[in-house]
């Protein structure tokens, strides 16, 4: 029997909001929303609007950690995790967002994932770093090379159920195996031809495994 793994996107799937967004909107300084709108449109990659947005944030890593606290997790995000703790299938997280904030989300939830790949950033005396270990120059607009990353677990003879909500999934969904979506990628499977699985929550998922 094929072992099986579950990836998933971050923000608005296992959170009820898209992190990095309300991050920006919360903190972002002068000429934020024109990075997003760039972003949206394909003109700059992920990396750029997050160093380019980042430069305008005044706010303390404390500051933004009070709001961190605050992030909903799915309600059926726990469900699903410990289904697949008690089942021996794996789970990881694949984001384009920042593993601090998920981590800290993670934690803060007790909800602990062993495998997260995401952006990196560190907090320095005069701003912020950022470092991206999962780019790769085949997907230049993402900080995340999602589908790298399903392919090569495919390669390690896993079948991957991907699970995903947004436009920096749709090139995962292409290439998984099975697919749960909501909302904008839902919507652009439906628009390429991907067979997708409707979601509402992580409850419908865990109903259905």
């Amino acid at each position: 029997m094929k072992k099986t793994i579950i990836l998933s996107d971050f923000d608005g799937t296992i959170t009820t909001i898209n992190v990095l967004d309300s991050l920006y909107e919360k903190f972002g300084g002068p000429g934020f929303r024109n990075h997003m709108e760039r972003w949206r449109r394909g003109e700059i990659s992920t990396m750029e609007e997050i160093e380019l947005i980042f430069r305008t944030v005044k706010a303390t890593r404390q500051d933004m950690e009070t709001f961190l606290r605050t992030v909903d997790l799915d309600p059926g995000f726990k469900s699903l995790v410990n289904y697949c703790n008690n089942q021996d299938i794996p789970f990881a997280v694949i984001s384009d967002g920042l593993r601090w904030y998920i981590d800290y989300i993670l934690d803060f939830h007790d909800a602990g994932i062993p495998d997260v790949y995401a952006g990196d950033i560190s907090f320095t005396s005069d701003g912020f770093r950022f470092d991206f270990p999962w780019y790769d120059p085949a997907y230049p607009l993402r900080s995340t090379a999602k589908p790298l990353i399903v392919k090569d677990y495919q390669q390690q003879g896993y079948s991957v159920i991907f699970i995903g909500d947004g436009l920096t999934d749709v090139e995962a969904a292409e290439v998984a195996d099975v697919i749960y979506a909501k909302d904008v990628l839902l919507y652009e499977a439906g628009e390429r031809g991907i067979q997708a699985q409707q979601f509402e929550n992580m409850h419908d998922i865990y109903r259905e495994l």
